[in-house]
């Protein structure tokens, strides 16, 4: 029971986490620093366990380094979190309705925006 809680939490917190992150940056550079993630699962097994990986283990680690790298020497794709605030609406709105699309009649509905609500 305390393995499924302590898996439960660790979950909830990776979770929580990654909506951080990706508060601040994007989800291109989530993947890519995921990727790095095995580099330190090597690192333990060649230290700990003496177990060496392939070759082919390096030359995939290579381009992913390489890919963080030339990611973060452009500028970041991520714009402020500020949301634009928009200028009140005020006054009347002119809004045309189609009615018929075979005779391409349409009428006008005029609608009035007091306090943020559109009056019809």
């Amino acid at each position: 029971l305390l393995l499924l809680f302590a898996f439960s939490v660790g979950g909830m917190l990776n979770y929580l986490g990654i909506s951080a992150f990706l508060r601040i940056s994007d989800a291109a550079f989530l993947n890519l620093s995921l990727l790095t993630g095995d580099a330190w699962a090597v690192l333990y097994s060649v230290y700990a366990e003496h177990i060496y990986p392939p070759g082919t283990f390096y030359v995939a680690l290579v381009i992913t380094v390489t890919g963080v790298l030339i990611y973060e020497t452009a500028p970041s794709p991520v714009t402020d979190n500020k949301v634009e605030e928009r200028p009140e609406v005020l006054g009347e709105i002119q809004l045309v309705e189609n009615v018929d699309a075979d005779t391409d009649t349409e009428r006008e509905v005029s609608t009035t925006v007091q306090e943020g609500r559109v009056f019809v």
